[in-house]
């Protein structure tokens, strides 16, 4: 059996840090986060893989099996709009057990 890979969810902002001690200085510190959740899928086993880079860090790197679990994490570092499409997406890919 292969094994394949979906990209559900991507996305990458930057945010601007404030420089300590600088308040209102023209200039800022800026970071890159990086978003992204995978499914893995082997026959009828799915890992979900979620990962949060900040620039080259990796901050958090988490695996679920379930999705109510994936979703209930999820829930912190999405909106209910990206939680609702990613819901859609999955339904479509025909992932859920």
């Amino acid at each position: 059996m292969s094994s394949t890979t979906h990209n559900l969810f991507s996305n990458t902002w930057n945010v601007r840090i404030s420089d300590p001690g600088e308040e209102g200085a023209q200039s800022h510190f800026f970071e890159t986060i990086y978003i992204t959740l995978d499914a893995h899928v082997d026959g009828d086993n799915i890992v979900y893989e979620f990962t949060r880079k900040v620039e080259n860090e990796v901050k958090i790197h988490r695996t679920f099996n379930e999705l109510n679990e994936l979703f209930k994490f999820l829930a912190d570092y999405l909106d209910p709009v990206a939680l609702g499409g990613l819901g859609v997406k999955i339904g479509q890919l025909g992932l859920a057990k």
